[in-house]
């Protein structure tokens, strides 16, 4: 029964052919495309599918704490500086399930968990240079959190200074501090945006200082929904 269908196919299609080279054709459904085009159209649609395919494992799903539905790519382009000297680098994604949070991680830094509600970002060859990371709950007490920040960073030295928050939106209305003493220079920086409360301290050397390169990287810092 098939081979009868596909010679009747055939016919009509050579039919139509004949017909159309006399200009008299009538579009017949049964035609259809050239079984070149038909080939063509199956190859480009089977490399769309194929990069779409490539596109869906080259990121990943997670949600913010309103349940919205937000998508990550697994790596992204960053510029930052060392000692004055500027670098762009591959950062890829990376989650800790300490705090529930996603964030883009150069390959020079490691992300771990330090204690519960505290992680560390640390620099691989170095693990004294690092940023600790802490999620602040929304009805935090920033008065009293300042007050502990600042006592902190006095065990570094006595002059505790207050500086202007990074040129970045991220940080527009961060509170920074810093301290720096006998070799050591650690900051505070205090953010408070719309859908994160955030402190990060800084931990850097006098001839080791990768606070730029901290900063980038935490600013891509994305809560997520706790996994079930």
């Amino acid at each position: 029964m098939m081979k009868i269908m596909a010679k009747f196919m055939l016919m009509l299609g050579v039919l139509a052919a004949t017909l159309a080279g006399c200009g008299t054709a009538q579009d017949d459904p049964a035609n259809g495309a050239e079984p070149g085009q038909n080939e063509e159209e199956t190859a480009s649609s089977g490399q769309d599918g194929q990069e779409q395919s490539e596109e869906e494992e080259a990121s990943e799903d997670g949600t913010d704490e309103e349940g919205n539905s937000v998508i990550r790519i697994l790596e992204q382009n960053m510029t930052y500086s060392v000692k004055g000297e500027m670098k762009e680098d591959t950062a890829f994604l990376k989650h800790s399930d300490n705090q529930n949070y996603s964030m883009y991680v150069l390959p020079a830094y490691e992300l771990t968990a330090e204690e519960p509600n505290k992680d560390v970002l640390y620099l691989s060859e170095n693990d004294q240079v690092f940023m600790r990371i802490e999620l602040l709950p929304d009805d935090a007490d920033w008065d009293m959190i300042k007050e502990n920040t600042k006592a902190q960073l006095g065990a570094v030295s006595e002059n505790v200074q207050t500086s202007k928050a990074p040129s970045d939106d991220f940080y527009k209305d961060a509170s920074v501090m810093r301290a720096e003493g006998n070799g050591e220079k650690v900051s505070a920086y205090l953010v408070k945006n719309d859908d994160l409360s955030l402190k990060l301290t800084l931990f850097n050397k006098e001839d080791a200082d990768h606070e730029d390169a901290f900063l980038q990287m935490a600013k891509t810092i994305m809560k997520e929904k706790p996994q079930e």
